[in-house]
């Protein structure tokens, strides 16, 4: 007998997502701050659940341009930040088209265009996940907004497409607000020289000033930052003594920069058990962000 047919892309990564999150419980679990304002996820499923209805309130409150960062690699560099957006992408194309593109008479209007790095990403996207036809897979790499976008997912931009997506949100359209602009983990940090150069520089300035962190869950190793939008952002340390295995730390009106959790959480756990074995680690993943 031959081998068993692969499942489809979304698919795969999906069930590889919910077996990494089920073999590290310690790393995204249901946690709650002392007052409950805060919650961690206790699933991949329940995570994009959230992240796909703050984007959609998000939108309905007239914000147009968002970032949303969705990372449970935990600083786990064994797959590409593309690799590990494509499930939560796959899940916000569905809502967004059915959102956006499907009118109250039910009938399709418009598209929703969804924008890889490279060709051959946008081609596998089209024909693994099948997307219904208000759903236009395509390479960020000369991209043009055509008239009938309903709103542009850009999924894990990175360092060489800096000038693509500075030129889309150029776009008359993007910058008017009449078509909603959402920047999937953007990695605008070139990873093979760990350089930011002057264009990656610029436009994460930019994107800072013109794009709205709505939704955040950003885990590192011992650690992870959260935000659904308009709460503030929260730090949560991993602590195998508190139920669930992460502890509250504090919350901040401004995002934290993985480097600022770093230094705190070093203060803070500087004479806990394994911790100069462990620092190591931690510094590497905060490298990546």
């Amino acid at each position: 007998a031959g081998p068993a047919p692969a499942a489809p892309l979304g698919a795969a990564h999906a069930a590889a997502a919910r077996r990494q999150l089920a073999a590290r419980p310690a790393r995204l679990v249901a946690m709650s701050s002392p007052d409950g304002a805060y919650t961690l996820p206790d699933s991949f499923e329940d995570a994009a659940e959230k992240c796909s209805r703050t984007v959609a309130s998000v939108l309905e409150s007239g914000i147009s341009k968002m970032r949303v960062d969705f990372d449970t690699s935990a600083g786990d560099i064994t797959y590409t930040t593309l690799r590990n957006s494509l499930p939560i992408a796959r899940v916000l194309t569905l809502q967004l088209a059915q959102k956006l593109c499907v009118g109250e008479d039910g009938q399709p209007r418009g598209r929703l265009q969804v924008l890889m790095p490279d060709e051959g990403t946008a081609a596998l996207i089209a024909r693994e996940w099948a997307p219904p036809p208000t759903v236009r897979p395509a390479c960020i790499a000369r991209f043009r907004v055509p008239d009938d976008a309903t709103a542009c997912l850009v999924v894990a931009p990175t360092a060489l497409d800096a000038a693509a997506l500075g030129a889309l949100l150029n776009a008359d359209a993007i910058a008017s607000g009449a078509v909603p602009l959402i920047v999937l983990n953007p990695q605008l940090v070139d990873m093979s020289t760990g350089a930011l150069g002057l264009e990656g520089r610029a436009l994460i300035k930019r994107m800072a000033s013109e794009l709205q962190d709505v939704f955040v869950l950003q885990t590192l190793p011992g650690a992870a930052i959260t935000r659904t939008y308009p709460g503030n952002f929260a730090i949560w340390q991993e602590d195998r003594a508190a139920p669930g295995g992460f502890k509250f730390v504090r919350d901040d009106s401004k995002r934290p920069s993985a480097f600022s959790v770093s230094e705190e959480l070093m203060q803070a756990d500087s004479a806990a058990p394994g911790f100069i074995r462990e620092i190591g680690q931690f510094i590497k993943g905060l490298q990546r962000l």
